[in-house]
């Protein structure tokens, strides 16, 4: 249960990001700081395609985390710390 329970605070904390960082979109166009904010950081797996004759299978995985995500996962974190434990 603790594991589901740290995966729901990390994508509860990254859709807050994620919010954050639509928000600060719309204020900060362009410039420093909209790129330091909002520029996300790309890992794991592209897209690759495997055609098999009787099923086509697309597998990837990947993180985009930008400043105002990690922003968002540690105020979620500390929220559940604070309000549910």
């Amino acid at each position: 249960m603790r594991a589901l329970e740290v995966a729901a605070v990390l994508v509860g904390g990254a859709l807050l990001g994620g919010f954050l960082g639509k928000l600060f979109g719309l204020y900060f166009t362009e410039g420093r700081v909209h790129d330091w904010l909002l520029k996300p950081v790309v890992a794991g797996l592209h897209p690759t395609h495997l055609d098999l004759v009787f099923v086509d299978l697309t597998l990837g995985f990947l993180i985009k985390l930008n400043v105002l995500g990690i922003i968002g996962i540690i105020v979620a974190a500390i929220l559940y710390k604070k309000i549910l434990k």
